[in-house]
């Protein structure tokens, strides 16, 4: 793992003319890493992610022992964490044991692996029977060779006066569960087409709609095509344009610096300190980026806040019911990888020319890894707001401070969809979860010109018109993130405050509010009252300590945005993410209990993650407990998302 100052990358890709911040790595990411080429790091932590050295020998040893052979596919090689107590005590200098959790596909069948990478031994290995893990590689180039040279493949385009030639192509998804579908119980991907031009980018190709394969991505076999009515291919722009639609004027170039030098201080493999914060960062192949060890500085305390935060799962269903549609309900997260589909950052786009930048190295799909370089940047800025300030009307004066942040950011690109998640520091102790949603809209082909043409009511029922003869359907995105949340230790409870109103009777006031709070003591989802008339909030609490005011110290979650899923629970797409149900999700803190749907959400039949995990229904008050977070709103698409999707966020914020 690699980090250097911006400064560095920028005069790299000004004199190297290559955008890397190494250009000695020419090779292909995972060839590289395979042939020595990738530069070692040692961790140095007990969080840190495996090393490239570390996911080799795990993968190794499988194949010494007989448990994995040339044909052997590794959907996971990652972490497998000390005890939190160990973590939590674990001092610089002292020894750490280094394990992994290895998932593998042989022999079309799933099986779990627990490494001791340092002793270089099998803990334990079992079958996962009838589990799927995430999507590989090279099933995703199986499945789309496969159908496009099905006859039946070729048949269609002669139908719509297409031909392979006519720069068309196919993108594998995942394909869900839907009972009675063709192929149950085999590891199937979807896959449709499109049709482009040499101008055109390829996330604004055409759809070639009412075409879809249905493939057994690990056979090859075709088992299934759909064929529905064609929809003539619209008009397409020239391009997308270099970052923004053209607006009429040139904009000056705006830049933040730090002319005494960043604040920032990174050690070992991303152990960050900044002014009064620590905190710890570890890449993961499914979560993107991992927050460990949150802490912060008050006076001569060093105060605990969270143990760890990371996206434990992404959810987002399509609202369109035709059978090319309707499966889309994607699980980017479980099925396809946060990391794994992790892009690298542009300096002076991405991030400020003044962050650092860190290669990051993610398990490939054969025992090895690779590098994605300037994966993750970490920055300082100002916000161009006053973190505090008071106008005195005696002396004429403000009295003021700025308002500064650090931003720890990474950005996967999931098909069409940028997602930028970033992890947001204040000097006054608060941090912001912040997911901003770029790219492009998923479109398809319609009839409808403009919304007086005869079928527009019909082409439009589930979408809204962007173009001529192109809509985006609607669609939900829930981002659900994983706190384990320490208030000042881990003796915590969850509790719940509503905004009361209240009549007096006084000379000058009938009514004010107060304020009513109560503990929940199990676990299970937490959902808003929408019948409270003044709203209602949310704190972590610590139920052990109190400060000088004899008060228990704790975090309030900020919500801004909590939209929920209110697909019906029959739903086979609700179903298996049942954790977008709710605002929250309580549980007691187990250190197997990481993705909000399961282990296992590709192809999965129901949501095995926090659903799981409560059913138990366990005491919650004064124990260590996870709060589970979900993010929500629905994309109501509209035309200014064509032929760019400008960023939009969506935020929290623990204070």
């Amino acid at each position: 793992m690699r980090y250097v100052p911006a400064a560095l990358v920028f005069a790299l890709l000004q004199f190297s003319g290559v955008p890397r911040v190494d250009a000695q790595d020419t090779q292909p990411e995972e060839e590289a890493a395979q042939d020595g080429n990738e530069p070692a790091y040692v961790a140095s932590h007990p969080l840190d992610a495996l090393t490239h050295q570390e996911i080799e020998r795990a993968t190794t040893v499988l194949k010494a022992e007989g448990q994995a052979d040339a044909a052997t596919l590794f959907a996971t090689v990652t972490l497998l964490e000390p005890p939190k107590d160990e973590v939590r005590a674990w001092a610089e200098g002292q020894n750490f044991g280094r394990k992994a959790l290895v998932i593998l596909r042989k022999n079309r069948k799933t099986y779990e692996a627990r490494i001791d990478v340092a002793a270089g031994k099998i803990l334990t290995i079992r079958e996962a029977a009838g589990a799927q893990p995430m999507i590989l590689d090279s099933e995703w180039v199986k499945a789309r060779d496969a159908f496009m040279a099905d006859p039946r493949f070729a048949a269609a385009l002669a139908r719509r006066g297409l031909k392979r030639d006519d720069n068309v192509f196919c993108t594998p998804n995942s394909a869900g569960y839907f009972p009675g579908e063709a192929g149950a119980g085999r590891r199937l991907l979807k896959v449709p087409c499109f049709s482009s031009n040499d101008k055109l980018h390829a996330s604004l190709a055409r759809p070639i709609e009412g075409l879809m394969g249905i493939v057994d991505s690990e056979t090859g076999d075709v088992i299934d095509v759909l064929d529905g009515q064609d929809v003539p291919l619209p008009p397409a722009p020239d391009g997308y344009g270099d970052r923004l639609p053209a607006q009429g004027a040139v904009m000056n170039p705006i830049d933040m610096v730090a002319p005494q030098g960043p604040n920032i201080r990174l050690s070992g493999n991303l152990s960050v300190n900044w002014l009064n914060w620590s905190f710890h960062v570890r890449s993961d192949k499914r979560a993107g980026a991992i927050i460990s060890l949150v802490r912060f500085r008050d006076g001569k305390r060093l105060r605990d806040l969270a143990y760890q935060m990371n996206v434990a799962e992404m959810f987002v269903p399509y609202m369109d019911p035709d059978p090319t549609w309707g499966y889309r309900a994607f699980m980017d997260a479980g099925e396809f990888g946060l990391g794994y589909l992790i892009s690298s950052l542009e300096p002076g786009a991405d991030c400020p020319f003044g962050s650092f930048f860190a290669d990051l190295t993610f398990p490939n799909d054969v025992g090895g890894s690779f590098t994605r370089e300037r994966a993750l940047c970490i920055f300082e800025r100002y916000t161009g707001d006053p973190a505090w300030r008071h106008f005195s009307g005696s002396r004429k004066a403000v009295s003021a401070e700025p308002q500064i942040e650090l931003v720890v950011r990474h950005v996967p690109t999931l098909g069409n969809y940028d997602y930028v998640v970033d992890y947001v520091f204040s000097p006054q102790g608060n941090i912001t979860l912040r997911v901003g949603a770029t790219g492009f809209d998923a479109i398809k082909s319609v009839s409808a010109k403009d919304m007086d043409s005869a079928t527009a009511a019909a082409d439009t029922a589930h979408g809204n018109l962007i173009a001529p003869y192109t809509v985006a359907p609607f669609h939900d995105h829930y981002f659900n993130f994983r706190l384990d949340l320490d208030a000042d230790g881990v003796r915590n409870a969850l509790a719940r405050s509503t905004y009361v109103p209240t009549a007096v009777a006084t000379p000058t006031r009938k009514s004010l509010w107060t304020l009513k709070t109560q503990r929940y003591s199990k676990e299970g989802p937490i959902k808003p009252d929408h019948m409270v008339v003044g709203g209602e909030s949310w704190r972590v609490v610590n139920t052990e300590t109190k400060n000088s005011l004899k008060q228990n110290p704790s975090l309030w979650l900020n919500t801004h945005h909590d939209a929920q899923s209110i697909l019906d629970i029959s739903d086979p797409a609700q179903a298996r993410a049942q954790f977008s149900s709710a605002l929250f999700w309580v549980t007691r803190y187990k250190p197997e209990e990481l993705w909000s749907a399961g282990l296992y959400p590709n192809l999965s039949q129901k949501d095995d993650g926090v659903p799981a995990f409560v059913a138990d229904a366990e005491d919650i008050i004064g124990e260590d407990i996870v709060t589970w977070y979900t993010m929500g709103f629905r994309h109501v698409t509209r035309p200014e998302d064509f032929p760019i999707l400008p960023t939009f966020w969506h935020e929290m914020t623990i204070r």
